[in-house]
Order: structure tokens, then C-alpha cells, then sequence
């Protein structure tokens, strides 16, 4: 046999020199089809695509913009005490700082979201820290169906005539550090000088002037009880209800109520001015 020809076997009955020995080595590299699935690969991660998604941990819940769910089918986020503050402001006419409920501080501590909220009715949150009250004034839209929840009533002449003179009342008390009083006998007084002279008897005065107080006290929440039984505190909200820029502008205003003559009787209502809260 030729010695270069001749197949050299090693001591250990292997290939030598890269020689393959067996059948196994001399076999193809298995196709695609031939080659295991995930199945029959013991500890091989699935495709990236195929990957069952992980379970995530639920993200803490933001305790202003997110709260508890309060009934059945209840899609809103809010806490309850954010729920209950937009209840109170529209339900209105104002909320002042005296609240034993101490809600004015929820919406002075959360008017963004407040706001926000308020703004999807047209409604504009106001706030005046200084006096530290908060109210809701209607925003004026041509388009329909924009009209604000909040009932606008007009207010009487006599209504008119009183809160303008309140509010030279309040504005001499501005820096004073005293309350702003006003009592029924003043009322009167005030009311006096605008009635119809036909009908000014001491009893027909005295009926507009109670029934002037009892709307503002009662309803409009401007006045606010004292210990005494015919006097009355003005509520700091009266300017922000009753807006001026110029409190020098008033006097005209009375001057012209009172030559209207008509509504000279009291029994009218009149619009011209326009007062910004709604009705408790």
C-alpha cells in the first residue's frame, strides 16, 4: 500500500488531523425545519414578540387628582372632600373663611383642579384672599347652551339701592381693621328717600326695608347676623358680588335709580347692575 494514500488512525480508534471518523460528523447542518422549537429547547427564552406581557405594578394613586371610587358606575376621580367643594360653590352664593367646615381652604389649597373642573360649566373660580372668600362668576358666551348652571336673579331696586350703600359702608371700614356694621333703622333710612312719596307711610317702608334684609341675609348670604337683633356685619363678599373699579362711580348709580321713575314702585326688578353670585 502507498504510505501517502494509506488513512492514519490514532491510538484512540478517533479521526486525526481534522479527519472526521464517523457518520455523525459527516452530517449536514440541520435545516430550518429541522431545527428544535421553543419546545424542545429546555431553558430558552421565548421571542421578544411572543413574550407574555409582565404583570405591572399599579401606580400609587395622585390623592388630589384620583380618589376612591364613592358609588356604583363612578367614573370620577376626585376625593370626596373635591366633590364636596364644588358642591358647595355651586350651590353658592359664596364661601367665606368662616365655614366651620373649613371648605374654603380646600379650594384655596386646590384652585387649579377646581378651576379646571369649573371651566367645563363656564363657570370662573374667584378667589380674593385678602377678604378670603371664594365664588363662582358666570363667563359671557355668544354660543348657545353656554349659559351658566348658577340662576342669575335680578335684584329689586330696593335690593339695588341697599347694597350700594353698603358698599360706601364697607369701603369707609377698608383698612380699619373693624367690621362693617348696618342696621334695620338705617336700612330704613336708606330706603326712605327712594319711595314713591305716594306711598312713603312709615309702614310701607318698613315692609320694603324687612323684605330687602331677609333677601340679602337669607339668600345672598351679604348680610350676617350679630348678637344684636337689628344689626347685621356686611360680608366681605359684597365687593366681589357687587364689582367696581371706581367706588366714586356709586353715587351716580343711586343717582340714576332713583330718577327711574319707572321703577318707582318696587315692585319691578331691574338690571341695571349686574350682580355676580347666585341664589343659596
Amino acid at each position: 500500500m502507498n504510505e501517502m494514500t494509506e488513512a492514519r488512525v490514532a491510538p484512540d480508534g478517533g479521526p486525526e488531523d481534522g479527519v472526521p471518523g464517523d457518520e455523525s460528523a459527516l452530517a449536514p447542518e440541520p435545516g430550518l425545519d429541522d431545527r428544535p422549537g421553543p419546545d424542545d429547547r429546555t431553558g430558552a427564552e421565548e421571542p421578544a414578540g411572543l413574550e407574555e406581557p409582565a404583570e405591572r405594578e399599579a401606580p400609587a394613586r395622585d390623592e388630589v387628582r384620583d380618589g376612591p371610587e364613592l358609588f356604583d358606575g363612578d367614573t370620577g376621580t376626585l376625593p370626596l372632600k373635591l366633590r364636596q367643594a364644588l358642591i358647595r360653590l355651586l350651590r353658592g352664593p359664596y364661601l367665606d373663611a368662616g365655614s366651620t367646615d373649613r371648605v374654603y381652604d380646600t379650594v384655596v389649597e386646590h384652585r387649579r383642579i377646581l378651576a379646571s373642573r369649573l371651566s367645563e360649566l363656564f363657570l370662573q373660580l374667584v378667589i380674593d384672599e385678602d377678604r378670603k372668600v371664594a365664588m363662582l362668576r358666570p363667563v359671557p358666551m355668544a354660543e348657545p347652551h353656554t349659559t351658566a348652571l348658577q340662576r342669575q336673579r335680578d335684584m329689586t331696586r330696593e335690593e339695588t339701592l341697599l347694597l350700594l350703600r353698603m358698599r360706601l359702608v364697607q369701603d369707609r371700614h377698608t383698612g380699619t381693621g373693624t367690621e362693617a356694621l348696618i342696621s334695620r333703622t338705617e336700612v330704613i333710612d336708606v330706603l326712605q328717600d327712594y319711595v314713591d312719596p305716594e306711598q312713603r307711610d312709615a309702614k310701607h317702608v318698613e315692609d320694603l326695608a324687612d323684605a330687602s334684609i331677609r333677601k340679602l341675609a337669607n339668600e345672598r348670604r351679604l348680610l350676617q347676623a350679630t348678637e344684636l337683633p337689628d344689626v347685621w356685619v356686611i360680608s366681605p363678599a359684597l365687593p366681589l358680588a357687587l364689582p367696581f373699579e371706581n367706588i366714586g362711580d356709586i353715587p351716580a348709580v343711586i343717582g340714576s335709580l332713583a330718577r327711574d321713575e319707572l321703577q318707582a314702585d318696587g315692585g319691578a326688578e331691574t338690571d341695571q347692575l349686574t350682580f355676580d353670585g347666585g341664589e343659596a
